[in-house]
């Protein structure tokens, strides 16, 4: 630790709990049964959101009045991304053993947000192995400021709205970045799963909307998809963003960033409701995922109790409260390298690590 990190307390706690991680086998810390699929539980989770989701479209474009088809968006955006959660089990191979049918469930399971499993599969991956490093992670990582005023103005407006106002359109994005790029992926066998999950995204897409075209007309493109696609991305952005993002979370380059750390300190994990955890999948119980990603989503509240059993004051907990959010997009901006890590807002200001409350 230097002098510098010293000098920064929330750093140096963090840098301490990192160095007590360091040589850990963290999974030796969760039985063994928790990382074992039971696939009729999973499909129970996959039907209750295509349920949530089918049902609140038919809802849609069922109707009698425009004033109900603003809490219907909001209820499919909850069931896609719902299902969302269910092809994230798929694509860590904690829903089954069969890889095939980990494939055909997590294709299926994307389909209300028309992303090809193989190219989500692998961007997530890559968060995974590096989450919160400033160098490597994918998601939500924050620009330095010298980058962000390299940014054409369309790109400054682009990640200023994504980290203020159009929070939701972040995880559009990061769809539009790797959804249909086989080329963003480095390894040829990546790029071939992603070209077949694009050809199956592409047919299967243009049959579902299609079909809704012939039962409800061409406005049923805009009511019974594009609405509850974006409502499905603000669900996905919000429960992303705020999973990695806090103020005394920082991202650390690979000189200090450890894979450790990146599993067990780098994630702040939710209070959710039970009505909301339920139809959620226990998505906001994160951190034992970090820790294990093979652990299937009814297992990780058991598994989360046995990481805070072996490493007390290592697991991120907050209650769920629109403060939480407010915080992260009125604050938490660029990347303050200076600083240890933690955030300066667009004034260049940077903000004081604080717990979330």
């Amino acid at each position: 630790m230097t002098r510098a990190d010293r000098a920064n307390p929330a750093l140096a706690e963090f840098l301490e709990k990192s160095r007590r991680l360091e040589g850990k086998r963290l999974t030796e810390s969760i039985p063994k049964e928790y990382f074992e699929p039971r696939v009729g539980r999973g499909l129970v989770g996959f039907l209750l959101s295509v349920g949530i989701y089918g049902g609140s479209v038919a809802g849609v474009l069922l109707a009698p009045h425009w004033l109900l088809w603003i809490p219907l968006w909001i209820t499919a955006g909850l069931g896609g991304w719902g299902l969302h959660c269910i092809a994230h089990d798929c694509g860590h191979g904690s829903f089954s053993r069969s890889r095939g049918l980990n494939v055909l469930v997590g294709s299926v399971a994307l389909m209300p947000l028309l992303y090809p499993f193989h190219s989500w599969r692998h961007v997530h991956n890559m968060h995974h192995a590096h989450t919160n490093n400033i160098e490597l992670d994918t998601d939500w990582r924050p620009l330095p400021p010298h980058l962000y005023d390299r940014l054409s103005p369309l790109g400054k407006v682009v990640y200023a709205g994504t980290r203020t106002w159009a929070f939701w359109g972040g995880t559009i994005r990061y769809w539009w970045v790797s959804g249909f790029r086989p080329g963003f992926f480095p390894k040829a066998s990546m790029r071939r799963e992603v070209r077949r999950s694009i050809a199956f995204t592409v047919v299967a897409g243009v049959a579902h909307l299609s079909m809704l075209v012939a039962v409800a007309g061409p406005e049923a493109l805009l009511t019974g998809f594009l609405a509850p696609w974006l409502a499905g991305h603000l669900w996905f952005s919000a429960t992303t963003l705020m999973h990695h993002s806090a103020s005394d979370l920082p991202f650390l380059d690979s000189r200090q960033w450890t894979r450790n750390a990146g599993r067990l300190l780098m994630t702040t994990d939710y209070t959710y409701p039970a009505p909301l955890r339920l139809l959620t999948h226990n998505i906001s119980i994160h951190t034992p995922h970090h820790v294990a990603p093979a652990i299937p989503f009814y297992n990780l509240p058991q598994a989360q109790a046995a990481l805070k059993q072996a490493h007390p004051g290592m697991v991120r907990e907050h209650k769920l409260t629109p403060a939480a959010l407010w915080d992260i997009l009125r604050n938490l901006h660029l990347h303050d390298a200076e600083h240890g890590g933690f955030y300066q807002d667009f004034g260049r200001r940077p903000v004081p690590p604080r717990e979330t409350t």
